[in-house]
């Protein structure tokens, strides 16, 4: 098991485990992965739940598991399969290391998640959070996972000035909270914590008249809920432009499939990405663009704009120009939809959709400019010198 560094104790610690559980057990609330607990729906729950609310990942959850309901079903999917089950959940490296995770997990333990929480470390995309949430939820094992709601609650119980983002506070807090993890019923008591921060203890307006840990919240006693936890000042989301191509023909559009970087495995439009919002010849880029894919000369092209759409990432602010593309006739391969023999590049119609790994921006791509819709949208530092054929597998 992972050592957390210890910490002097507080009298806060004592008064922690006995009031909180039995408010769990009052007012949990009812979530699929808490129905018939397994440390596969654990795994699945804890990485779908990375930086996305309950609400959105329930139906995704369920979906996921009714698909691949064990570990080995879930191994032995592709990867293209799993992406496109994630499509619209976001952040999708998650879903490329539960499946990594996996097939590690039948590779290396026979199909059974290890309880240890380092053998969990050693899964690929288990980090020290989703490694101490699966052994102590899954496996009652004695240790806390320090997530957002987490940090939150120990934060304002020991009454912390410092910023809870900081590596060093963040060491002081997981040791503070595993000061709390009582012998028996740690899991349930890791679940507590969590449900506590999500619930009652949350980041504005939080309900201290409700909270069964109230009497020995330091910051309450203090008068300082309202401003803590304190956090670093954010970092500016990094512009960026891009210029995306929408070719179109029969009812289908021109796809290709991304690499690496953000959103990778997924599929978009032929895109030129560029740092900043300076002014550039979109029509061009859109045209160079499509041209690269399609094999074709990029001045027999034109383009028309159809519309622009934004979209931020956690790091990133995206601002995107979408053009239609066409070719004037005879325009063989816009006419027949031929393509050089490349399996991450293909025509899609809206039924293909379904099956494939595609993103909310793709979405919102394809419905720029309503007039010239074909395809409908789910529910739920280069320069122009440098944008060349990695545009392509490492657009926006």
């Amino acid at each position: 098991m992972t050592r957390v560094a210890s910490t002097t104790a507080s009298p806060v610690d004592a008064g922690v485990a006995a009031p909180l559980l039995a408010w769990f057990d009052r007012h949990a609330r009812d979530l699929p992965w808490r129905r018939a607990p397994s440390p596969y729906r654990t795994l699945v729950s804890e990485f779908m739940l990375q930086q996305t609310v309950v609400a959105t990942v329930i139906p995704y959850f369920e979906s996921f598991l009714a698909r691949w309901p064990d570990v080995t079903a879930l191994a032995a999917a592709t990867e293209e399969q799993v992406l496109a089950a994630w499509s619209g959940l976001g952040y999708y490296s998650r879903a490329r290391n539960l499946h990594r995770a996996a097939t590690a997990v039948v590779q290396r333990h026979g199909g059974a998640l290890p309880a240890d929480e380092e053998a969990l470390r050693a899964l690929p995309g288990v980090g020290p959070y989703t490694a101490a949430a699966i052994a102590s939820i899954a496996f009652g094992q004695r240790t806390f996972a320090l997530d957002g709601n987490a940090a939150r609650v120990v934060a304002r119980l020991h009454a912390l000035r410092e910023p809870i983002d900081l590596p060093s506070t963040r060491v002081r807090l997981r040791a503070l909270g595993q000061a709390m993890v009582p012998a028996r019923r740690a899991g349930a008591f890791m679940e507590a914590v969590m449900e506590l921060g999500a619930t009652v203890c949350t980041p504005r307006a939080p309900s201290c008249d409700a909270c069964p840990l109230a009497r020995a919240c330091q910051a309450r006693r203090l008068g300082r809920v309202a401003e803590l936890p304190v956090k670093s000042p954010p970092r500016p989301k990094q512009p960026v432009s891009a210029v995306c191509a929408r070719v179109q023909q029969a009812g289908r559009v021109l796809l290709l499939r991304r690499g690496q970087g953000l959103l990778a495995g997924t599929w978009t439009l032929p895109t030129c990405e560029r740092t900043g919002r300076g002014p550039a010849d979109g029509a061009a880029l859109a045209c160079a663009a499509a041209a690269e894919v399609l094999g074709a000369n990029a001045s027999k092209l034109r383009a028309r704009r159809a519309g622009e759409v934004r979209h931020v990432f956690t790091h990133r602010d995206l601002l995107a120009e979408v053009y239609d593309v066409e070719g004037p006739a005879p325009a063989q391969r816009l006419r027949d939809g031929a393509l050089p023999s490349d399996p991450d590049v293909r025509w899609a119609s809206a039924a293909d959709l379904g099956s494939m790994a595609v993103s909310s921006l793709l979405r919102k791509l394809l419905a720029a400019g309503s007039s010239t819709d074909t395809l409908p949208r789910r529910r739920g530092k280069a320069t122009k010198a440098t944008m060349t054929a990695n545009s392509r597998r490492n657009g926006a």
